[in-house]
């Protein structure tokens, strides 16, 4: 179970403490089984996710019940944890072009360790880069003979058919010789995403599941299902869009947004959510401001939300993120932070034994590296989610979240999320960010539904001296149009004055 537990992209199982030793199961509903106290929420792991879209530290949305530690597996006794060395963030200043082939290396040490003897292979195949840095370093390999002759190569994407993720994907798969299989999300595959978020836990939206169900259920005959999902951040220093030196701390300020929570809650929580990020400070504290957000981006936003998703790719076939194995983060932390650049990639393409440079990079409609020229006129976008919930799945959202199995909790404030779905319907919105927040929440009352969640035993006002859920509304609906666009115009601005 602990095989790969220093790798970056390992999934962390669940636990609870009994006796003084540790139970330890893959999976939520099997450990929920060994213990039928276990069923009260966390509304600090609810506060976390509302704020950051995931869970912080080890928390899940239960409480007494955690993922094991980042880096960490039991030790001989079963009561405590062995936490492997995190490499040091290191000074090494050596050119891009160095830095590009000794990556490269990696990547393909790293695939022949994942892939072995094996013959039937997928790959995550997107219009992005990282994706394609894998693609290329599995091509290369396939071509000098390193794997079975009868390796196969399936290449898997999801999105809308005329977006450039799934357009790109398929140029890039007909040219490497590769089968390619295509998914689109739809309404029902959007219910079904609830559900198999509120089986593990609602450590995620629904919305961040996309296509992953479809994939794992139709390619049981794979073997192994590849990823590059850690590319950005690990080849080029990226997280969300933003580069390592620039982060801003994890946490932030945090809002009860809209009085979405009851207040009380809400205040005797803060102090926890706190603790969940320092804690892990004084675990692998960091001299440098940015190699201690770094370390924090990694061991919860990366580890919280993308890991457990993936996770369901591992119940019918072996799954794997490459640019996780400590060889590889280890060697790219040793770097100065400014050599970690969109350069490493341009100079990786050489490697390449096909030729893929030409085909865009969806994020600019553009060959990658070029910075001025006419983008393609395709769709920038591989989702129609907005259009999903509001048009086809709002009222099955409303009717989980007006449920008792919802109320019950005691966490949230019903009457403000009452206002909230009726400003969505007279006011509706572009931006994704409520509706995320509602299909979330309907997520929380099939999983309260399906465990018995118990609710917490105070009572709060679900009332508030708050009545700005307008004024809010409209403020976060501004802020989610505006940002986007100042952030691809404006970018030395809003890096100054976010």
């Amino acid at each position: 179970m602990f095989q790969n537990y220093n790798h970056l992209g390992f999934n962390n199982p669940y636990y609870f403490q009994k006796n003084g030793e540790f139970v330890i199961k893959s999976n939520l509903s099997d450990l929920l089984a060994k213990d039928s106290s276990l069923r009260k929420i966390d509304p600090v792991a609810v506060i976390e996710l509302l704020h950051k879209t995931y869970i912080l530290g080890d928390r899940t949305i239960i409480q007494e019940v955690y993922k094991t530690p980042w880096l960490a597996k039991p030790n001989n006794n079963n009561n405590d944890w062995d936490y492997y060395k995190v490499p040091k963030h290191g000074q090494l200043d050596i050119s891009e072009q160095e830095i590009a082939h000794t990556l490269f290396d990696k990547i393909c040490s790293e695939l022949q360790l994942y892939i072995g003897n094996r013959t039937k292979v997928g790959i995550l195949l997107s219009g992005g880069m990282d994706s394609r840095m894998v693609a290329g370093a599995l091509d290369y390999l396939i071509k000098k003979n390193k794997f079975s002759p009868a390796l196969e190569v399936t290449g898997l994407t999801w999105g809308n058919i005329d977006s450039r993720d799934v357009i790109y994907a398929k140029e890039i798969a007909h040219r490497l010789n590769w089968k390619w299989k295509h998914y689109t999300v739809t309404a029902k595959d959007l219910l079904n995403n609830i559900s198999e978020t509120a089986i593990r836990g609602c450590e995620y939206s629904p919305i961040h599941l996309h296509a992953i169900p479809q994939v794992r259920d139709d390619n049981a005959n794979l073997e192994v299902i590849l990823a590059g999902s850690y590319g950005d951040s690990i080849g080029r220093a990226e997280y969300a869009g933003w580069k390592v030196k620039y982060l801003k701390p994890i946490l932030g300020k945090i809002t009860n947004l809209i009085n979405i929570v009851n207040q009380n809650v809400f205040n005797n929580s803060l102090s926890f959510v706190e603790k969940d990020v320092k804690s892990y400070h004084a675990k692998f504290p960091k001299k440098e401001s940015y190699a201690q957000n770094e370390l924090d981006y990694q061991l919860h936003y990366m580890r919280r939300m993308l890991n457990p998703c993936m996770e369901l790719l591992n119940e019918k076939s072996e799954f794997y993120q490459v640019f996780t194995h400590p060889n590889v983060y280890g060697y790219m932390w040793s770097l100065i932070p400014e050599r970690r650049n969109d350069l490493v990639y341009k100079y990786m393409y050489n490697n390449f034994i096909t030729k893929l440079d030409d085909i865009p990079w969806a994020r600019t409609g553009l060959p990658y590296g070029q910075k001025v020229g006419n983008p393609d006129k395709l769709k920038k976008d591989h989702h129609s989610y907005v259009k999903i919930i509001k048009t086809e799945i709002f009222d099955d959202i409303i009717t989980l979240i007006y449920s008792e199995n919802f109320s019950r909790l005691g966490i949230f404030n019903i009457r403000a999320i009452k206002k909230l779905v009726s400003l969505l319907k007279i006011f509706p919105s572009k931006s994704l960010f409520f509706y995320d927040k509602l299909i979330l929440f309907a997520s929380i009352s099939k999983m309260s539904e399906i465990y018995k969640i118990e609710g917490l035993k105070d009572k709060y006002l679900e009332g508030s001296k708050r009545n700005f859920v307008l004024l809010e509304y409209l403020y976060y609906r501004v802020r989610h149009t505006i940002t986007p666009i100042i952030k691809k115009y404006i970018p030395t601005i809003f890096l100054k004055f976010k």
